[in-house]
């Protein structure tokens, strides 16, 4: 508190003491003192609008930079994202079509049944056995003089002393 006080009582004293001195001037001093004042106080004035409209440029500046860099990133990051997105539609229909090979691949992969003697057994003797019997039959149905005969070549008559197994 001693400090403002101290503060206080020095500013009285410059104010009284410029008083003092500036009754002490004649009129022409005084006249001149104050338009040097008054154009000092001008160009204060002047210098701070000036200011002002620099002030005014730069922060408009800046936001011309900011929208244009904003802008900018927001056109890039859109790109990105489209970019991504049709990787993501490209990964995603790949897949699709790469399951699809995979299942075509895996039915292709399994094994048909196969109900006919001759394709599943080509060059063996069962499958000249089985033909032979097939032939047989079909000439015993045009032709009934020729007996039928089993799968070993044998005709009924061959086979009647033998049990059958069913």
């Amino acid at each position: 508190m001693g400090k403002k006080l101290v503060g206080g009582l020095f500013a009285g004293l410059l104010g009284a003491g410029l008083y003092a001195a500036y009754q002490k001037l004649d009129e022409n001093r005084k006249h001149q003192l104050k338009r040097d004042l008054k154009e000092k106080t001008d160009e204060l004035r002047d210098r701070a609008v000036d200011y002002a409209f620099y002030a005014n440029d730069a922060v408009s500046d800046f936001k011309d930079a900011f929208k244009d860099e904003f802008d900018h990133t927001k056109s890039t990051v859109k790109d990105a994202s489209s970019d991504f997105a049709e990787k993501a539609k490209n990964f995603k229909s790949a897949k699709e079509a790469d399951d699809v090979d995979h299942a075509a691949e895996e039915k292709a992969d399994q094994d048909d049944i196969i109900v006919d003697a001759r394709d599943a057994f080509g060059d063996s003797d069962y499958a000249k056995a089985s033909t032979d019997g097939k032939n047989a039959a079909e000439h015993s149905s045009e032709n009934d003089s020729v007996a039928p005969t089993d799968s070993n070549g044998q005709t009924d008559s061959d086979n009647s002393d033998k049990p059958t197994s069913d």
